[in-house]
């Protein structure tokens, strides 16, 4: 009987090679799992730069004070007086603003007039144009103005002086308190529209009379 005896020179060959291929294996899955692991990372970074807001300016933003030529239709507007208290409100059909001027057209307008706090004038007009600088308005296209106490006057245009604290009404000017009534061709009135002074073609008219 014949026995194979083995070399320790080749057994201990097989050991070294084992060893490096176990190496190898530890190395490339340690490899392999950095790589994942950048890939991961950067494809995170990717998508959540893709969440984050431009840090560029937004061209949608509208300006914080309106430019000139900017058009509000079916809108509101509140002026204050120059001594900053409640002056004016005005319902319009389209409001304009012009910046340059420190202005606005209204058209097609309904408002009221504050006095001490309370809407105390009801006014209509085809047409209105603020002076913010001023504080003054002018009616055009036919304006009527109606207190609630019950006094009224109307005319082609009206000018509101907010240092007189008045009106100057003119062309066609009608105005009623009770049952008198004035007409003729200017008006200057009081706020409270109960001192009224017509001139041009003056005509009065009254039960008592």
């Amino acid at each position: 009987m014949v026995k194979r005896l083995s070399s320790p020179v080749r057994r201990q060959g097989w050991r070294v090679v084992a060893v490096i291929c176990v190496s190898i294996a530890i190395l490339g899955s340690g490899a392999y799992y950095f790589i994942s692991t950048q890939t991961g990372k950067n494809e995170n970074g990717g998508a959540k730069d893709l969440t984050q807001p431009a840090s560029g300016p937004e061209t949608s933003r509208l300006p914080e004070e309106p430019e000139s030529g900017i058009i509000l239709e079916e809108t509101r507007i509140t002026v204050p007086e120059p001594e900053g208290t409640l002056g004016w409100s005005f319902g319009a059909k389209k409001i304009e603003y012009d910046t340059d001027r420190n202005s606005a057209s209204l058209q097609a307008v309904e408002g009221m007039k504050f006095i001490d706090g309370r809407p105390e004038l009801r006014v209509w007009a085809g047409a209105v144009k603020l002076d913010f600088g001023t504080g003054r308005v002018d009616f055009e296209g036919h304006v009527t103005v109606k207190s609630d106490k019950g006094p009224s006057f109307s005319a082609a245009a009206a000018r509101w002086d907010p240092d007189m604290k008045s009106f100057r009404a003119y062309g066609n000017v009608q105005y009623e308190n009770g049952a008198s009534k004035i007409s003729g061709d200017e008006l200057e009135i009081d706020l409270e529209l109960e001192i009224a002074r017509v001139k041009g073609n003056a005509r009065f008219r009254s039960p008592a009379f």
